[in-house]
């Protein structure tokens, strides 16, 4: 038995959860489904003759929430239709007035003959599509986003709030030892909370493609013994050990950002392994060819590796993710803001390269591969070795 069209598209229309509406070529609403009547607050019935517009604003420019700037929305003509069907932000007129900011499309609706003649005729209709899925996800990641940040910046204000009280308040009975630890405290607890912020400034930066990058060729040696010297300190009882083989090309990437990653990376591998053990950076060179094979380039390589438990399998995809720590004894004990793997992944991606991550109980594996500074790469970007 053959499936009529009407039938196909019927099933469609009703059970799809987007929002779609049917309009014609002037622009006034012919039909729409469950989805977009439930999210307008009218039926199909009570919008039929309608202009489009009724319900969604397609006349005015939406402020894009990332900071982009604006979206321009399209009209009712055929011309101001986004090219290729992209999706725009518009705002979708609600329940009593309400208005929600939403990814909308616009596809122009042609015959079948049309089609099949390859004609540029005028579109008979249009098919207009609400993204409500994809809204109301954006809406709860940033939901959760504000929650986290919330709880992560309460737990070390709670902290300072509380030492201050106490100095404020019974500071005349406490000894200067005392004085000193609640004062270092509150140092401590300020010095998370601007760690915090430079993280989520980062990820703002990052996400908004405001990111700016001064790529040079930089030598891997001296940037990871820089980040080594600044971490001594915390390395503490920890083994560091740094194996960049002589005649390494250097890589082409931003300084402070190749730190930044570098930074990260070794930081995560001293504080999450035991005292006394070994952390262990080597790089080598290596040439990965490019699509169907042509095209090699030339990476630098750099593995850090530590000691610790290991990531369990099963969180290995999520470890890149915005506040993604692991549950476990060591990791909850440290203190982090659950960002740091994100905007490391985030940087090498922006930088040209790769990351990957590999682990087992006693070792654990970040491997990174960015671009490399060959000779001929700098004489023809006319950069200085």
């Amino acid at each position: 038995m053959l499936l009529k069209t009407e039938d196909i598209y019927r099933c469609l229309l009703d059970e799809c959860a987007d929002g779609i509406v049917i309009s014609d070529s002037k622009g006034f609403i012919v039909d729409l489904n469950p989805a977009m009547a439930k999210l307008v607050g009218k039926d199909a019935s009570q919008l039929a003759g309608e202009p489009l517009k009724s319900i969604i604003d397609v006349d005015r420019e939406v402020q894009d929430p990332s900071g982009n700037g604006h979206s321009k929305l399209f009209g009712e003509s055929p011309k101001v239709v986004p090219a290729k069907n992209a999706p725009r932000l518009a705002a979708i007129v609600g329940k009593s007035g309400t208005e929600f900011i939403m990814p909308v499309s616009q596809i122009a609706i042609q015959s079948t003959s049309d089609k099949t003649a390859k004609k540029k005729s005028n579109a008979g209709g249009y098919l207009t599509i609400v993204y409500i899925l994809q809204a109301h996800s954006v809406q709860q990641a940033q939901t959760d986003f504000v929650s986290t940040v919330s709880h992560e910046l309460r737990t070390p204000l709670t902290s300072i709030k509380g030492f201050a009280d106490t100095i404020l308040r019974a500071g005349d009975r406490l000894d200067v030892s005392q004085q000193r630890r609640y004062v270092g405290i509150i140092k401590d607890q300020a010095d998370r909370l601007t760690r915090l912020v430079e993280d989520l400034l980062a990820v703002s930066r990052l996400e908004s493609k405001r990111l700016q990058l001064t790529i040079r060729a930089i030598d891997l040696q001296d940037a990871v013994e820089r980040v080594h010297r600044n971490l001594a300190e915390k390395a503490g009882n920890h083994r560091v050990v740094i194996d960049v083989p002589a005649g390494l090309p250097p890589v082409w990437a931003d300084a402070d950002r190749l730190e930044q990653i570098l930074t990260n990376l070794i930081d995560n591998a001293i504080k999450y392994s035991p005292a006394h053990t070994t952390v262990t950076f080597v790089a080598k060179s290596l040439v990965v060819d490019g699509v169907d094979g042509q095209n090699p380039s030339e990476m630098v390589e750099f593995q850090v590796a530590d000691e610790g438990g290991g990531i369990p399998e099963d969180a290995l995809p999520k470890i890149f993710h915005k506040f993604s720590r692991l549950d476990n004894p060591l990791v909850r004990q440290t203190e982090g803001t659950g960002l740091g793997l994100y905007i490391t992944r985030s940087l090498v991606l922006a930088l040209g390269g790769e990351i990957q991550v590999a682990s087992r109980p006693g070792r654990t594996t970040f491997t990174v591969k960015l671009p490399a500074a060959t000779y001929e790469e700098q004489a023809q970007r006319g950069r200085d070795a």
